[in-house]
């Protein structure tokens, strides 16, 4: 395996990746290049592949064929701590701790009180936090279970964004935001970090849509990339969650 670093203009790269997790492939030769800074889209149907895209580039899994680049250098070739160090993740199934609010997104690193506030607000749950008795030292209840699902989402995404990541990843994170909220986290994304590479999955077009880049993946394969006004004339995949959703 080559894993001799190549000198690229580009930050993250899926070079004809496949993987199975039995012998029915659920990825197949699945292609793109994003330079750093980049925004990319992933959508499809339940069951597409899009997470699994997101496990073999944070190295859960190793790819069955082709190779992931981040920086022109082969994943599998950095120290796995060295590597997830790279990222800021909020998960679909990623839990809040019975602790404080500023323990939360802390989560064991060396952040300020500053730096946790500056997440907080940028991920747009500053509104509801500051109406918290305690604010920062609100104490969460088991999974946050004392916060509606929008309040925990936002602080999620202020823990992905509050070590500010060379890679930013929402795995369908804004699900239970409404449209305003949502659309104010991707402007905020986009103005105040501007040098770290996103790549957020949604069900929502209306999260995306805005994206440089955009991936519809269907049973695994590429069925479209492009930009928004690019997919709509040429994937029909797209065209039909388009529809259906605006």
């Amino acid at each position: 395996m080559n894993i001799e670093p190549v000198q690229t203009e580009y930050h993250i790269e899926f070079q004809k990746v496949s993987f199975s997790y039995t012998k029915e492939p659920c990825i197949e030769n699945i292609s793109f290049a994003l330079k750093r800074g980049e925004s990319l889209g992933i959508i499809g149907s339940t069951g597409s592949g899009k997470t699994t895209l997101i496990n073999l580039l944070m190295r859960f899994y190793d790819v069955s064929h082709g190779s992931i680049l981040i920086n022109g250098r082969d994943v599998r070739s950095y120290p796995k701590q060295e590597l997830r160090k790279k990222f800021g993740v909020a998960f679909q199934n990623d839990v809040l701790f019975a602790d404080t609010i500023y323990e939360n997104i802390k989560l064991g690193r060396n952040l300020s009180r500053e730096q946790v506030q500056t997440a907080i607000t940028h991920a747009q749950a500053d509104s509801f936090v500051q109406e918290l008795e305690g604010k920062l030292d609100f104490k969460l209840a088991i999974k946050g279970s004392n916060l509606s699902g929008g309040q925990k989402q936002r602080l999620l995404i202020a823990r992905a964004l509050a070590g500010n990541p060379e890679i930013l990843i929402l795995d369908d994170s804004s699900s239970a935001l409404d449209y305003k909220t949502d659309s104010l986290l991707r402007k905020a994304i986009r103005e105040q970090y501007h040098d770290t590479t996103s790549v957020i999955i949604a069900q929502r077009i209306s999260s995306i849509m805005k994206l440089d880049h955009i991936l519809v993946i269907e049973e695994g394969k590429m069925a479209g990339y492009g930009t928004h006004e690019t997919l709509l004339e040429t994937c029909g995949v797209y065209q039909e969650i388009y529809h259906s959703q605006m």
